[in-house]
């Protein structure tokens, strides 16, 4: 826990009684969405602007503040993490209505083939200078595979509430051009344009029920085998390393549960209703619902907090973090010097596709690594100079010099500061609902709880690019034009890494472990709601926990 001596109680006393969760509550929140949405169908001219600004973005903070701290759920995580959603609702109401308007910094990625009044603009910003047209020359089946982006659709029309509501409930951007990275798992079947309903909703639902088991598990570990621990009894300090890592594990897979509960149960709605209504949107079809999280395959292929945190991590936070923190606050603020993408980016590199005429696929965007870092095929690849020869196809790896590796950790840093205070919005949620705060000093202290868990990981990620960008030189020096590279010593970089990757998250784990325990996030006593358990059942003969 972070030492401020702030105190907060004048300010706390100031809120409203709280109450349980009403219908009316739930109304006032969807309609506030929904009056967000249609504000996004208005003309993004002077006037609209200011209305955007001065009376949406005031009106609707305020119902989302109110909603956090008056309105209480009745599990302390759900309340946690609706907390959370509702200041990120926030945040993107200061990207949208304020700093980065969707008209001018988003668009949507549809087939070319519904597109064909934009190819003159594709080719302009998408061929090199003196590359032929004919490499153009495509069949309807690879113009469907070509992604180009969609005008924004006129305002006040049904076209345009369609992509503000799109837009809205897109945190991931699928489809969009701020779309998250995503693994190799979440871009093979059953979760590409062409696959089908049945398949995907098959696979989902079974992935739903092997989550579901998995977290009422560790909700067994949670409730009954580690009570003392989880209901504040017992100190981190006294757990043995084996329960540190146990108890650590059990945290994270409620928040992975939490997080796929809501994902998989909105999907498996909204893309059959998509059938039966006939609707062929990013919210409403099997390419639009990919994983929330990608598969430990996908972190063992690339080990590394990089991959963990940019690919196989949800990303639901990581479009308004970027444009907020590493762009706003990071180079338009601090002066920074600008890398990576920008906040309107043209085509994502997951979703860039050209056929040309020798049968392989060119970037549309030919910037060698537009993102800023390439998830190589291999987990440590020897570097390259140029793309020529045995190595044409491979990503060109930039140097980057010390100053800007500098100014790229102060980005990396303001934008994990920003994560943690997200996270510590559902601290402050939960300490007002579980705290007697009326009658025992509150201070700023006190909610920072959870905030150096993420601090720290910007330490992790510059000593992880160190060492490869070392043992990288070391690899070009000495194995460079040599054959294949042993499976062996590939294994081995592989395993180093994954260890590495897991021993850094473990080690770093305990404000955040240590910090939700402390907020009441997993008490069960006061008469809260006890929910069914298989293995709490089947191990310890306790069905309701």
């Amino acid at each position: 826990m972070v030492s401020i001596p702030i105190p907060l109680n004048k300010w706390l006393s100031k809120l409203p009684a709280p109450h349980t969760k009403q219908p009316s509550d739930v109304i006032l929140g969807l309609s506030t969405i929904m009056l967000i949405i249609c504000t996004l169908t208005t003309p993004h001219t002077g006037g609209w602007k200011l209305f955007r600004m001065g009376i949406v973005t005031p009106f609707a903070i305020g119902v989302f503040v109110y909603l956090t701290f008056v309105q209480i759920e009745a599990d302390e995580m759900t309340h946690w993490g609706t907390s959370i959603l509702f200041s990120i609702f926030v945040m993107r109401l200061f990207e949208y209505f304020f700093f980065f308007s969707p008209e001018e910094h988003c668009h949507r990625m549809i087939p070319k083939s519904r597109l064909h009044s934009q190819i003159k603009s594709i080719k302009s910003n998408g061929l090199e200078s003196g590359e032929k047209a004919e490499h153009l020359t495509l069949t309807t089946n690879e113009e469907d595979d070509i992604l180009v982006p969609e005008p924004v659709p006129a305002p006040f029309t049904l076209e345009k509430f369609y992509w503000a509501w799109s837009l809205w409930w897109s945190y991931r951007g699928i489809g969009w051009n701020f779309q998250c990275p995503l693994p190799s798992s979440s871009l093979a079947e059953p979760y590409t344009r062409k696959s089908t309903r049945k398949e995907w909703w098959f696979k989902t639902a079974k992935f739903y029920l092997l989550a579901y088991l998995l977290d009422d598990f560790f909700r067994s570990i949670r409730n009954i085998y580690a009570a003392d621990f989880f209901s504040g009894q017992r100190s981190y300090d006294d757990l043995s390393q084996f329960e540190r890592g146990l108890f650590s594990t059990a945290v994270v897979i409620r928040v992975w549960y939490g997080l796929n509960n809501s994902w998989c149960a909105t999907a498996l709605m909204f893309v059959p209703l998509g059938y039966y209504m006939g609707w062929e949107g990013e919210l409403t079809t099997p390419w639009g619902w990919p994983p929330m999280f990608g598969a430990l395959s996908n972190l063992w292929k690339h080990p590394g907090l990089s991959t963990m945190w940019s690919k196989t991590w949800h990303g639901y936070n990581r479009r308004w973090l970027y444009v907020l923190g590493w762009i706003g606050i990071g180079e338009n603020v601090l002066g920074l010097t600008h890398t990576g993408i920008s906040s309107h980016p043209t085509i994502p590199e997951q979703l860039q596709k050209l056929h040309t005429k020798n049968g392989h696929h060119q970037a549309l965007n030919n910037s060698p690594n537009q993102s800023g870092q390439v998830t190589p095929s291999h987990p440590i690849p020897t570097s390259i100079t140029k793309n020529s020869g045995k190595n044409e196809g491979l990503p060109i790896r930039r140097k980057m010099s010390t100053k800007l590796m500098i100014q790229n950790l102060i980005k990396s840093f303001i934008t994990f500061l920003l994560s943690g205070l997200n996270h510590d919005f559902g601290s402050l949620a939960l300490l007002v609902k579980n705290y007697p705060w009326q009658t025992k000093p509150v201070y700023l202290g006190d909610i920072l709880r959870l905030t150096p868990f993420f601090i720290v990981q910007p330490i992790g990620l510059t000593i992880e690019a160190i060492i490869k960008i070392n043992y990288r030189r070391f690899k070009s020096t000495y194995l460079r034009g040599s054959k294949p590279e042993p499976a062996w010593l590939t294994f081995l970089e592989r395993l180093i890494g994954f260890i590495w990757t897991w021993i850094w998250l473990g080690y770093t784990a305990r404000p955040f472990v240590e910090g939700m325990v402390q907020l009441g996030a997993y008490r069960r006593d006061g008469g809260r709601q006890l929910f069914p358990s298989i293995f709490g059942g089947l191990i310890w003969g306790k069905w309701w926990i």
